[in-house]
């Protein structure tokens, strides 16, 4: 009976661990802000960081622009040199093929981040600018919530 009764438990948790996760990411670059959604309801909004270089999709390496599309997340970086990040599928194909045709790399690494290990003076002046090379970047409170939120193969969508 002890072993039926453990089992249970077990489902139950799994069942309410899965219902806490958001079905998508949604990304307004204009606003700064990103949406997690769960059944179509905004879960929690979180303001953020771009590329230096934000209006417009990004193209190719080195553009500073934070791609525009849909994606998904394809990792989880516990260990990262921006406290966690949550890797994106970019490029994907329609991103490689414009890339081909104008003979260019399209880049790679696109994440959704946190901040890098620095003062408390630093973090202030990160805050309300777009610094990174295309990313998306949380403060560190923020990507630990969205990190707890998320799994892998969540989507993505980035708007203007």
């Amino acid at each position: 009976m002890k072993i039926f009764f453990l089992i249970f438990l077990f489902i139950i948790s799994f069942a309410s661990y899965s219902k806490d996760k958001i079905d998508i990411i949604i990304v307004k670059k204009s606003e700064r802000i990103l949406y997690a959604i769960k059944d179509d309801k905004v879960i929690k909004k979180f303001d953020i960081a771009l590329g230096r270089n934000p209006k417009g999709h990004k193209k190719f390496e080195g553009d500073k622009k934070t791609p525009e599309g849909y994606y998904f997340i394809d990792g989880k970086n516990s260990k990262s040199k921006f406290f966690l990040s949550l890797h994106t599928s970019y490029p994907n194909f329609h991103d490689k093929q414009v890339a081909l045709k104008n003979n260019l790399n399209p880049g790679e690494h696109i994440a959704i981040h946190g901040l890098p290990p620095i003062t408390l003076l630093a973090q202030y002046l990160y805050s309300g600018k777009d610094w990174t090379d295309g990313c998306i970047a949380l403060n560190n409170s923020d990507m630990k919530e969205l990190w707890d939120l998320t799994e892998e193969g969540t989507q993505i969508l980035i708007r203007p």
